[in-house]
């Protein structure tokens, strides 16, 4: 890629440095340089964060997220990075969100035409119409009551969800059959909350996105090399293996394990807002009844094809019971399962209570749940039929992430949920933040359109 001229617009150079090269800190460190600005992502492991790969039997796998939706806010991405073409080449995963097997029957989502639910569906997606023009812009616009569009899409957004707070009160107030409604009801897990804690934006999320899903041709790895390739022609530095310890707001400095101290005009931080907090020297509170979920990832190298579609979902059967058991920290008797299979490669991923547990594919919750799937699926003994098979625990979320390994940090209320960004982008002159502990709500649109949202703001500040 190309080393282009920064904009016109672009501030005074400044030395910035950005903690955590994660998808968030790689994505704004290209923004920046873009600027002409000169940064450094400091990383304590490897670059990607939860995005990696991994060996599994001679294959190769990619961790963390499994697809990309809402590609508008990356060809917004590109679009301020000045980059006239996709390098993602970015492919329609095969049935959307996939076959969710719920208790009341299996939904495919988005329902096709000709499904005894498609009307269904289709009543339920018609709030989201006349959202959908402005969902990009609540994913990357300050959330500034001064902005007109911010304030459209507030509007629409309130509109669309009718006051309700909670997905699962969203949910029910359009009462849609009972599998429809369980199918979309999951998909608050993309908060890392239970339906009743989720904002009720995401109870609509399949309605934005189900008819959207795509994977790149390279797999999704190919957005870990695509960032640090964007970087790298900006001239972004990223110090692989540089663990910060600790972290000075007023002289924008950092210092390193082993005592190197560095200083910039500038810091970002890109790291989890708990793990923040004790690089500033402060108590870092995080309950377990207010974390978000954590989870076990399987990936299986199997001796063929396996005989399923790409995407299965298979939600927990009564809510209340898992939400009930997330908050304790302790094992549901059956949790959220997602399976993606893709030849011979088999990825199940199970949500678990963040307490940092090392549930491992021997331990017998995880050998239940792993049962459980199999037999909704009418696959009895694939998993044990794999070559190889490689396991991310809690504690793997843990190390380089929030307490318990909880995926998108503390939970907070369903009213500062969605656009109503629950933390300051901005905690000291010069000092910010961004990621999806700052910028809320899972998947890759909220950490791409975090990075854009700080980049402008910092574009914006004075000099």
């Amino acid at each position: 890629m190309k080393s282009r001229q920064r904009p016109a617009a672009s501030r005074q150079p400044s030395a910035i440095g950005i903690l955590g090269g994660g998808l968030a800190g790689l994505a704004l460190g290209a923004l920046l340089a873009h600027r002409g600005h000169r940064v450094t992502v400091y990383e304590r492991d490897r670059a990607g964060g939860k995005l990696r790969r991994v060996e599994v039997g001679g294959l190769a796998f990619d961790t963390g997220p499994s697809l990309l939706t809402l590609p508008e806010v990356w060809r917004a991405f590109l679009a301020r990075l000045e980059e006239p073409a996709d390098p993602l080449e970015l492919r329609p995963l095969p049935g959307g969100l996939g076959l969710h097997h719920t208790p009341f029957g299996t939904v495919p989502l988005p329902v096709p035409p000709g499904h005894p639910l498609h009307a269904a569906w289709g009543e339920y997606a018609a709030p989201a119409r006349a959202l959908s023009a402005h969902l990009t812009t609540l994913l990357t616009t300050p959330p500034r009551l001064s902005d007109p569009a911010f304030r459209q899409g507030g509007a629409a957004l309130f509109r669309a969800t009718g006051g309700h707070l909670t997905a699962l009160g969203w949910v029910r107030s359009r009462r849609l059959p009972p599998a429809l409604a369980h199918a979309v009801a999951t998909h608050a897990l993309n908060a890392g909350l239970a339906p009743g804690d989720a904002p009720a934006l995401y109870a609509l999320l399949p309605a934005f996105v189900a008819g959207d899903v795509s994977r790149p041709a390279a797999g999704m790895g190919a957005l870990l090399d695509t960032l640090l390739a964007l970087g790298r022609a900006r001239g972004v530095r990223v110090e692989e293996g540089a663990e910060v310890v600790r972290v000075d707001p007023a002289r924008a400095a950092l210092t390193l394990r082993g005592g190197e101290e560095r200083r910039h005009d500038l810091l970002v931080s890109a790291l989890d807002p708990a793990r923040l907090s004790a690089l500033l020297g402060r108590p870092v509170r995080s309950p377990v009844s207010r974390r978000t979920v954590s989870g076990v990832a399987l990936y299986a190298a199997l001796p063929g094809p396996a005989p399923l579609p790409a995407t299965s979902v298979l939600p927990p059967a009564d809510f209340g019971t898992f939400r009930g058991a997330m908050r304790a920290g302790a094992l549901p008797p059956d949790t959220l399962a997602l399976v993606h299979a893709d030849g011979p490669r088999l990825a199940v991923l199970l949500t678990a209570p963040a307490t940092g547990r090392d549930l491992g594919p021997d331990h017998p919750w995880v050998r239940a749940q792993v049962g459980r799937v199999e037999r909704l699926l009418g696959v009895p003994g694939l998993l044990a039929s794999a070559r190889d098979v490689v396991a991310l625990t809690p504690a793997h979320y843990a190390a380089g992430g929030h307490p318990g390994g909880a995926i998108y940090g503390l939970a907070l209320p369903a009213w500062r949920g969605g656009p109503l960004h629950p933390q300051p982008y901005r905690v000291h002159p010069r000092f910010w933040q961004v990621g999806t502990g700052v910028h809320p709500g899972g998947g890759i649109p909220a950490v791409l359109g975090g990075a854009l949202l700080v980049d402008r703001l910092l574009a914006e500040r004075p000099s």
